[in-house]
């Protein structure tokens, strides 16, 4: 096979600006043109969506200010809605948000929707955590699932009144009325498709929607905005922009690339303006066994270059062997940074968060609380409510409580509305009115003065004292808390209640997975921290989508990673499909081996013109044979260790 076919052809910088011009020509309302834009890495999508909305602010930037109508732009994370905030001219008719503020937004307000909603859904909550106790053995899972079940019973007898919901889609929700984020997404996608009042306020508020990263969206939400077209398509126009070979994140919509609605227009970008010809080839041949999309790099783009290190499992010294891998490279590409680990154009991603929390000192956290498929998705993006609280808000308080930091102290106390700060607390005791937060902080310094103090430990003392407002679904793990709620004399829900709003949406594996990591080091959240925030030298293929550097090393084990939701293994050949997996395959469903395909994509395309996977495996000889037969590498850019 010659060089060639490993090499992407190049086309002009403008060689997709039909595309821009397509997008344009669905832009007005009226025209029942909705449309989904399929953009690969590098292929400039950020750039089309800004084109897309300086065309709308020049065409109707005076008449939506008059009218308050508000063209609405759709993220999937903070950091991406700020990217494009960045990108784009401030101006009132752009309303750019997350899709879980958007959705609030909407639904804010219909509380008794909301309430019904609830009291719709709580009963089959209910039968469901039943059955699950009847069929489950005795232990902690057992007694949280007992604790469910009381507190939902509660929840209903609450709901049997008219109440008002909020909700913070940056906070811990940790309120009496507060929704979650997921019943958020649910509600919503329930109330447009069911209200037709809701659909009318959409459309006649936002002409025009577009939703970033669509792939990663909801499918539930996705479903419900095509719906809202279909009843609504001659007054609003939605755009879709993503690509569903960068799905990463559970929820998303598998279907979108295959599949799309009825009169929906569809675009392909197909340039890659990021990287070097061999890397935008090398991502060529993975998209050949999905859905054979095809990129183009630059007319004048480097050759770049990509190597395979091969190693066995058991390597005991990895950092001083990957140390040697960088200084290969440095070699082979005349980079001296390669050796920068330091650097920000130089991104070493791992396979799983799970091998950064054995490095960096939180794999026992990390290992517990990734068993369950709904906690795993939110704590790699830093979103999960129940850890947020003990790394946002528990940890800065112990530091303060520590060090003594008194101003610090009740700054955290008072931004996070402790119970012990209540007016009504404060005007029992006139006398000494911190008195019951004072005796709180020191039981409490006394507890995380023990550096091995475990999480459940540190979440006992906070309920016993009351020292701050405790999570949901923490709530269940923490035995006697149902003895600390009060009720005022006419059966009233008190002020200091913590009623439980979000509906159990969890199964026997996250139950499982808080109560074994409550029993963890806490100090852990510190590292684990560190991690999210960015402050440490690796990154994840899951982190880094949407990222571009000079230069990646990717470093692939799968018994380090220890997962089950990939396997490089199967996917170099080294171990056959499962029979579960293979069965999946023939009914059409998506396996690890898609999951695992995906990621490799999204690793190899984060890098502008060097790129180094290191492959730890059971089998080097069947690793190597499978890179020549994929076609996804030649004649000397495999180099075992």
């Amino acid at each position: 096979m010659s060089d060639g076919f490993y090499l992407a052809d190049t086309k002009p910088i403008d060689h997709d600006s039909n595309v821009d011009e397509a997008i344009k020509a669905c832009l007005r309302i009226g025209s029942g043109k909705s449309f989904i834009t399929f953009a690969g890495a590098g292929s400039g999508k950020t750039y089309s969506l800004k084109n897309a909305l300086d065309f709308l602010k020049n065409q109707h930037s005076e008449d939506f200010s008059r009218r308050g109508k508000k063209i609405a732009v759709l993220t999937f994370t903070n950091n991406a809605a700020d990217e494009i905030k960045d990108r784009i001219e401030q101006n009132p008719i752009f309303a750019v948000s997350t899709i879980h503020s958007f959705c609030w937004d909407a639904i804010g307000g219909f509380n008794e929707d909301i309430r019904k909603w609830y009291l719709g859904k709580i009963p089959t909550d209910l039968e469901e955590l039943k059955e699950k106790e009847d069929k489950g053995r005795a232990g902690k899972a057992s007694d949280a699932r007992k604790r469910d079940i009381i507190r939902l019973n509660k929840k209903m007898e609450w709901l049997a009144q008219s109440r008002s919901f909020n909700y913070d889609p940056n906070g811990i929700n940790s309120s009496p009325n507060a929704l979650s984020h997921t019943d958020v997404l649910k509600i919503f996608s329930n109330l447009l498709t069911s209200k037709p009042m809701m659909m009318e306020i959409i459309v006649n508020k936002f002409p025009f929607i577009f939703i970033d990263e669509s792939q990663d969206t909801n499918k539930d939400v996705v479903s419900a905005f095509f719906e809202l077209q279909k009843a609504k398509s001659y007054k609003v126009v939605i755009g879709l922009f993503g690509d569903t070979m960068q799905r990463i994140f559970g929820g998303g919509e598998p279907e979108l690339g295959k599949t799309k609605p009825s009169g929906w227009t569809t675009l392909d970008k197909k340039m890659n303006h990021r990287s070097a010809r061999r890397i935008v080839g090398l991502g060529n041949q993975v998209r050949s066994e999905d859905d054979k999309r095809k990129q183009f790099a630059r007319d004048g783009a480097a050759e770049g270059y990509v190597r395979y290190f091969l190693l066995s499992h058991g390597v005991s010294d990895k950092d001083q062997v990957e140390e040697k891998i960088r200084e290969t490279m440095a070699e082979v590409t005349g980079d001296k940074d390669w050796t920068d680990t330091q650097s920000k154009e130089t991104a070493i991603l791992l396979l799983e968060h799970k091998m950064a929390g054995r490095r960096l000192g939180f794999g026992e956290l990390w290992d517990t609380l990734s068993r369950s498929e709904k906690i795993k998705d939110r704590i790699a993006e830093g979103e999960n409510t129940e850890l947020n609280f003990f790394s946002s808000i528990v940890f800065p308080l112990a530091e303060a409580s520590r060090k003594k930091r008194r101003a610090e102290l009740m700054y955290i106390l008072r931004e996070n509305k402790s119970p012990l700060l209540e007016a009504n607390v404060i005007d029992t005791n006139k006398n000494d009115p911190l008195a019951l937060a004072r005796v709180a902080e020191h039981a409490f310094r006394d507890v995380v003065s023990n550096d091995m103090v475990s999480f459940r430990e540190v979440l006992e003392i906070l309920a016993e004292h009351k020292l701050l407002r405790i999570p949901e679904k923490l709530q269940s793990f923490v035995a006697d808390l149902e003895k600390t709620e009060t009720e005022s004399d006419t059966g009233q829900m008190g002020a200091g209640t913590e009623i439980e709003l979000e509906p159990k949406e969890r199964d026997d594996s996250e139950i499982d997975a808080w109560a074994e990591a409550l029993e963890t080091s806490f100090f852990q959240i510190e590292k684990y921290k560190d991690y999210i925030d960015g402050n440490s030298i690796f990154r994840t293929h899951q982190g880094v989508k949407g990222n571009e550097f000079e230069r990646v090393m990717v470093v692939m084990d799968d018994d380090e990673a220890g997962g089950f939701l990939f396997s490089y293994e199967q996917y170099f050949g080294v171990k056959e499909l499962s029979k579960k997996s293979q069965k999946k395959r023939k009914a059409g469903e998506e396996t690890g081996l898609d999951r695992t395909r995906r990621l490799f994509y999204v690793t190899s395309t984060r890098a502008k013109n060097s790129l180094a996977h290191v492959i730890y495996t059971s089998d080097v000889t069947k690793v190597r044979e499978s890179l020549m037969d994929k076609k996804l590498a030649r004649e000397g850019e495999i180099i075992k260790l």
